[in-house]
This record gives C-alpha cells, sequence and structure tokens, in this order.
C-alpha cells in the first residue's frame, strides 16, 4: 500500500490508494471562450458557470466588449463553479479529515475551466479512471468491450482482449484529472508557454510527493488542440508529453470564424436557445470585431494555405464567380483585403469607442488597421506556418462528419442586382449592414450605380456545426487513432462514442508507460 498524492503542491493531503507503478496526470485543455477570464482593472469578466452566468452578455454593445475583453487586461479566473459529485474521496493525512471537493478541485485547476461545457465530462472521467471495486472493473471492461465492437468495428473476441488490456492498465496506475484555462484572448503560443508551466508543476509536484511520474497526457477540446500542438511539437514540451487526445480540433481553422467576422454569430430559426447564443458571443460584425481584432488566439482559428483554395465566393448573375483564397494566400487575398466590403476586417468596427466626429479619427483608424494587421502577418501566419502538419507520436482524435451538424466549409455571398429609385435608396440607408446582408454600390462598364443586395450563405458541409470535416479530419494520416462521430462542436465531449474514445485512447497511450 502507497499513499498517492492527489493534490501536488500540498504534500500532507494524501490518500491510501494502491500504486504499482506511478501517476499518470490527465490534463484538459480547453477551447476558445472555454476558460473563464476576469478583466483585471475592471472586475468584471468572462464566466462560463451556466447561462445565469452569462446572460448579463446579451445586453453588451461593441464598446463594452472590447474594453473587458482586453487581451492585455485580461487574465485567467479560477474561481469558477466546480462540481461537487466526484466519487472518490480524498484524505488529509494529518488530521484525518476528508478534502472538500470544491478545494480539491480547484487545486487541480477546474475552477479555470468552463463548468458549463466540460464539467460532467470532467466528472465522468475522473470517476471512470478512480474506480476501486472489482464490480466496476468489470462493468468498466464491459463498456469498453462495447465500444470497440460498436464503433471501432474489433471483433467480439479482439474487443473483450483490448478492453482487459485497458482495465488491467487502469489497475497500474493513478490518473488525477487536472485542468488547465488560459487566456484564449492572447496568441495560443503565449498559451502554450502557460500550459508548459503547468504540466511542469504538475509532473513537479507529484515527483515532490515522493510518486513515480514521468509524463502527462493532455485531452483538448477545439482550439485547445492548437495550444497542445504548439507546446508538444513547437515549444519541445512532447518530452512531458505521453500523447494526445484531440477532440473536435479545427485544425487548418474554420471558415465560420470569417462568418462570424462579417455577421456576427449564426443562429438557428425558431430557437431560443440558439438566438441567446448568438446575443451572446455577438449577434452581428459591430460585436464580433471590436473584440476579435484585437485578440490573436481567435484570429489564429482562421482556415489556414493547408485549408484550401476558393473558400470564399462573391456570386452575382451575369458575371464569374469571384473565389478566393488564390494561390493559397488568404491572409493578403482575405484577412488583410482593405479596400473591398467583403474583406475580413472593418477598421471602423474595430474601434466602437470612436464617434463621427472623433479628433483625430482617420489617423486611429488607420493604427488600429495597422496593429491588426501586424497581428495576421505575424502572430496568425507564424503561428499556422510553425504548427502545420505537426503531430505528437501518440496522437489520437475525433471529430464529428455529420450532416445533421452542417459546418462552413465555404462562405458565399450571393448578389441580386436591386432596382433603382427612391425605394431602393431608402432600403440601403435603412438595412443593417453588420449582419447577413449587404447593400453595395457598385460601378459597371459606363461607371453608372448599380445597387446590389448580398446575403450570406448557411452553412454547406458535413461537420459539428463549427468545424467542418475537411478541417476536423486533417491529421488522421498522423494519429495512431481517429474516430468520426456525429456531435456538435460544443458539448462535444458530452456525446457517449466521444467519451469513450477518450477513455480508451488514453488508456491505450498509458500502456505505451516505459
Amino acid at each position: 500500500m502507497a499513499t498517492s498524492f492527489m493534490r501536488p503542491s500540498a504534500e500532507n493531503h494524501v490518500t491510501p490508494v494502491i500504486v504499482h507503478e506511478g501517476v499518470i496526470p490527465i490534463v484538459f485543455v480547453p477551447g476558445v471562450m472555454g476558460s473563464n477570464l476576469k478583466n483585471t482593472s475592471q472586475g468584471e469578466g468572462w464566466l462560463v458557470d451556466d447561462s445565469a452566468s452569462l446572460a448579463n452578455w446579451i445586453f453588451k454593445d461593441a464598446e463594452q466588449r472590447k474594453s473587458i475583453l482586453n487581451p492585455s487586461d485580461t487574465e485567467v479566473d479560477p474561481e469558477g463553479h466546480v462540481p461537487q459529485d466526484i466519487a472518490r474521496r480524498y484524505i488529509d493525512r494529518v488530521s484525518g479529515d476528508t478534502i472538500p471537493t470544491d478545494e480539491l478541485l480547484r487545486e487541480r485547476g477546474w475552477g479555470e475551466v468552463a463548468n458549463m461545457s466540460y464539467g460532467d465530462f470532467l466528472v465522468w472521467l475522473e470517476n471512470q479512471l478512480n474506480i476501486e471495486a472489482s464490480s466496476a472493473f468489470s462493468t468498466l471492461e464491459s463498456n469498453l468491450t462495447r465500444h470497440y465492437i460498436g464503433t471501432r468495428g474489433l471483433s467480439e473476441e479482439q474487443a473483450q482482449a483490448r478492453a482487459k488490456r485497458n482495465a488491467q492498465t487502469l489497475g497500474r496506475f493513478n490518473f488525477p484529472v487536472h485542468a488547465c484555462g488560459y487566456n484564449w484572448l492572447q496568441s495560443n503560443s503565449d498559451s502554450a508557454a502557460e500550459l508548459a508551466q503547468r504540466v511542469d508543476e504538475i509532473i513537479a509536484g507529484y515527483r515532490q510527493a515522493r510518486m513515480t511520474c514521468r509524463q502527462a497526457i493532455l485531452i483538448t477540446h477545439s482550439m485547445g488542440g492548437l495550444v497542445a500542438r504548439y507546446y508538444s511539437e513547437v515549444s519541445g514540451g512532447n518530452a512531458n508529453l505521453l500523447g494526445i487526445v484531440h477532440g473536435v480540433m479545427p485544425t487548418t481553422g474554420a471558415a465560420v470564424f470569417y462568418r462570424r467576422m462579417k455577421s456576427g454569430t449564426e443562429s438557428q430559426a425558431f430557437s431560443p436557445s440558439s438566438w441567446a447564443t448568438s446575443q451572446v458571443l455577438g449577434a452581428s460584425s459591430r460585436e464580433m470585431t471590436a473584440v476579435l481584432a484585437q485578440a490573436p488566439g481567435p484570429l489564429q482559428l482562421v482556415p489556414t494555405p493547408e485549408y484550401g483554395n476558393g473558400w470564399l465566393r462573391i456570386e452575382k448573375p451575369g458575371e464569374s464567380t469571384l473565389t478566393l483564397p488564390t494561390a493559397n494566400d488568404p491572409y493578403t487575398d482575405i484577412y488583410l483585403e482593405r479596400d473591398h466590403w467583403w474583406g475580413m476586417m472593418d477598421e471602423t468596427l474595430a474601434m466602437p469607442e470612436l464617434g463621427l466626429g472623433a479628433p483625430d479619427r482617420q489617423r486611429e483608424l488607420h493604427e488600429a488597421w495597422e496593429s491588426y494587421a501586424k497581428l495576421v502577418s505575424h502572430d496568425v501566419a507564424k503561428f499556422h506556418a510553425d504548427t502545420q502538419g505537426k503531430f505528437h507520436t501518440n496522437t489520437y482524435l475525433f471529430y464529428s462528419d455529420s450532416d445533421a451538424h452542417p459546418s462552413y466549409g465555404t462562405v458565399t455571398w450571393h448578389g441580386r442586382e436591386a432596382s433603382y429609385g427612391s425605394d431602393t435608396l431608402m432600403g440601403a440607408r435603412m438595412m443593417d449592414q453588420y449582419g447577413e446582408r449587404r447593400m453595395i454600390t457598385e460601378r459597371d462598364s459606363r461607371d453608372r450605380p448599380r445597387f446590389y443586395q448580398y446575403t450570406i450563405s448557411d452553412a454547406d458541409e458535413p461537420g459539428d456545426g463549427t468545424v467542418p470535416v475537411r478541417s476536423g479530419s486533417t491529421g488522421t494520416a498522423q494519429a495512431r487513432e481517429s474516430l468520426a462521430v456525429a456531435t456538435e462542436h460544443e458539448p462535444a465531449y458530452n456525446q457517449e462514442a466521444a467519451r469513450w474514445f477518450t477513455l480508451a485512447s488514453l488508456l491505450e497511450i498509458a500502456e505505451q508507460w516505459e
């Protein structure tokens, strides 16, 4: 019998468990907007405990959003809600008292991540990895056998053998579940440095507690996968990692990011919850651009050159369709396009605090553009180049390939000519130019003004509602195992097949302990 330290920063908090070989910490890395943030000067922040904690964002305008969600003034908030229903109880060695669950899980970083999105999954994972009764091991083997038969296509004999090895691996190690929130507004390379520090601290803590702990396993969601890959393959962190399990990672970016910068967050008709989500995240380009133009992390979610050419289309009757990017250069063709209305960033929206009569308005708008252009040229393009094609040698990943959850593979502006006259001019003045439609004045071959109304397309490719399959499935050739599931993006880890794939994958990774 040995004592297993479940809080590496506090050596006197332990619980007796059988330890055959050591500790393999599991570190969960959330997606964009999945970490709780606080503004260090204003006190407000981004807290994702539940729907109520986000409700006030429905009423925040573009200027307020830009001020609160400023990368320079924000940091991770560790005081988010943590669940209370983990099964195992841990004992203080000195007092003999049970350690409060809230205290234990905050030590592990659970308060840093969105309870609304990840709380149920983290509890499920912690409970599956810390079973003790023989009957619980039998149930686990049975569930894993069904997973291998139904999801991975193994024969019953193969599935039973694989599930048995998984259960044996579970008995060899302790698998404490940690989480690492990060400031998702800053560059993902900076977040990778924070992840590196956290993994170092976790491993060192268990070693300090006289436990054998060599490496950790990462589990990621969405943009967290980009953070993990940069840490592992660019910053040299792979020596600290046995492997990584990625869920719904936008490996080559997501065209929906352009859609949201230009038109706000999409919502489904007749769905109050979808409407509320779009209002919270930003229902128009005004709210979205004000925040995103200053935030390198989210900007790194735009489609990369590897995503392919022609994913942005401008159509109107009687003329050839404009398809962009060309020559695998989305930076020049789309993100840094300043002269055409379909360019991704409108600098006037990046500066909502500037009134029309503000002194030095043009100078400040130019500076806003230059700041944004520097982010795209330096932070975004470089991050894409640094991570392209790079994966940990023990990579497992799942993605969604579902027609039920269409994603933006391409974004199309459909144009139609509007008639001349006072009605057209009045309509152009009254139209909301920050949502799904634009009224654009163009010149014909005789330099006469012509009015066109452009409407943005709906999602058009299988995916998870956010990441199209073309991006999510990238990396399957490098992965040891990959799985296509039918899930929505945000609650991906609440989908049964995704959960069991994740659990089986991390146990397969742990089998490679040397």
